[in-house]
Formats: C-alpha cells, structure tokens, sequence
C-alpha cells in the first residue's frame, strides 16, 4: 500500500483517479478547498478512508507533517469555463501552485510528482495528430496558464532534482462530467425525446473513456517512464463527432431522427482536428485503450437513469 496524494481530487477526472487508486488499496489523501463540504461527502460516498486535507497552504507549509507520498497527482486547476476571467485565481492554483507543490515535494521527499496539463496547449496545427514534440500555440487564459504551468514546473522540478512527468489527456468523458457536455447533454435531451441541434460533425477528435484514462495515468506513474517528459494520455484512435454522436445514439437505442445534424454552425476558430498521437506513451506503458466508446457512454446512460 503507498501513500498518494492527489489535489483536485473531487473534480471529474479527479474523483475517478481516487477510486481507482482506493481500488488498488493505496491510502489516499485528497486535497479539497476549504469549506468545500459537496467535495468531502463525494470523496467519501467512494472511501470513508479517504483522508481529506481541505487546508492547502498549511500543507504546503508543513510537507514533514504528512507520510513520504510515493506519489503525487496534480490535478487541482481553474478557468477551464472561457467566461473565467480571474486572473489571479488563474495564476495562483494553475501557476504558482504547481511550483510550490515541487518544493513541498522535496521536503516530502515524494516519489514522483505527476502533473496535470492539457491538450489545450499545444493549439490548432491543422490536420494532424497532436504529438508532445510540437510546439504550442495555446489561445484561452486557460491554456495558456496550463502551458506555463508545465514549462514553469518542469524547469522548477528540474533545479530541485524532484521527479515528475506531466500527462496531457484528449477528450475525456465519461460518468460524472459536467452535464452541458457532448455525450452527456445529448443523451440527457434524447431520453426525454427532445431534439438535438448540433454542428454538421465533422470535426475529429480523440474520445478517451474517464476510467481508461486513469488506468492509463496510474500506469504510466509507476513505469520506467523518462523524468520531466510530456506524454499525451489519448487512445490514438480519432473520430468524427457525428460518429461519436451516432454511436451514442445506437448503443442507448436513441431514434436518430432525434438528431439535427448541421442545425448549428462551427464556433468561431473551431479546429477541425484535435487529436493525439499516443505512440510515445504506448513505448512506456502499452495500454490496450478500448477502439470503442460503449463503456463509456453506458456509464453515462445509466447514471442519468439513476438520477430520474
């Protein structure tokens, strides 16, 4: 059994990590923020065990009051909304937080520190397939603050000699995430036999399943990865969102007339391909990602049964 911390530990992917990591019978502490009382009930609905540390600048003060992590998960962020604009908040928990849990690392004498970034930072580079030697083009707050996270911890965890790697995930989904997303905001419309407006579907993008993601993560923290590196968490296996959509459809037995297709134009500057190329990570780990979506989705579908 190690001892894993993990911040941002209530939030969608976060949240998933934890029971993975609780499954695998690991001692987790989940860092939340204070006087979040939804995040502690969600953390111990999964383990009663849990330990919750609601205080994140007492800990990072103190890193010699809490076991050896073996290791670290850096999940805790803000800003992904493009309405968010605080840009102090921005630069406090994406930046400045980053940079402080490698010295809290140091003193912890952690094992490895794996931070979270995203697939946001690298941009639009036309229609190919994202790979981590590519240069970024971040455009929001968020992507660009995630960029500098990366670039900022890395040279940071460099100087101190603390081990870390970051990991960009591509299209998370799953059960739990925020229900104005795609695949669940189009499955919530069509059990109530509502229509769906959507864009005509073209663009590609790589749908990577919550649970596999994690799987992948956990995995690639405990191999012989290369310190400091980046490695795109994506399954390599791009599809069209009108696929995605129609796979949707067919796995929860939708009528596909339910479906406007092209009822919604493209966002401004929506890039027609975003997707990974996950060669790099499958020459650490091989992890055998699903060349489907139907887990998935059922996650999702039977969730929200749940809830009605």
């Amino acid at each position: 059994m190690e001892n894993i911390l993990v911040t941002g530990a209530a939030g969608f992917i976060g949240s998933k990590l934890v029971a993975e990591l609780i499954k695998q019978q690991h001692k987790v502490y989940a860092l939340i923020e204070k006087g979040d009382s939804m995040s502690r009930e969600r953390l111990h609905a999964i383990n009663s065990n849990i330990e919750i540390i609601d205080d994140s600048q007492y800990m990072l003060r103190n890193a010699t009051a809490y076991p050896a992590f073996d290791r670290i998960f850096h999940l805790a962020t803000v800003g992904v909304r493009p309405d968010f604009h605080d840009i102090n908040l921005i630069c406090d928990v994406n930046i400045k937080m980053g940079c402080q849990l490698v010295d809290f690392a140091k003193e912890n004498r952690s094992g490895v520190l794996v931070n979270f970034g995203s697939c946001f930072e690298y941009g639009d580079h036309g229609a190919v397939l994202l790979t981590e030697d590519m240069d970024c083009r971040p455009e929001s707050l968020y992507a660009i603050s995630k960029n500098a996270s990366t670039n900022l911890v890395t040279g940071c965890a460099k100087t101190q000699h603390v081990n870390m790697i970051t990991v960009r995930p591509f299209g998370v989904f799953g059960e739990g995430e925020g229900p104005t997303r795609l695949a669940p905001s189009i499955i919530a419309s069509c059990m109530k036999g509502e229509k769906v407006k959507t864009t005509p579907g073209e663009q590609i993008r790589d749908f990577v399943n919550v649970k596999d993601l994690v799987k992948a993560i956990i995995c690639l923290s405990e191999s012989e990865y290369k310190p400091y590196e980046i490695y795109n968490i994506c399954s390599d296996n791009p599809v069209s969102v009108r696929d995605f959509i129609m796979e949707i459809v067919d796995v929860c037995g939708f009528d596909v007339s339910l479906v406007d297709f092209g009822s919604i134009p493209y966002r401004k500057n929506e890039a027609m391909v975003f997707a990974g190329n996950n060669k790099k990570l499958q020459s650490v780990i091989q992890y055998d990602f699903p060349r489907n979506h139907r887990d998935g989705i059922l996650d999702i579908y039977n969730s929200l049964k749940t809830e009605d």
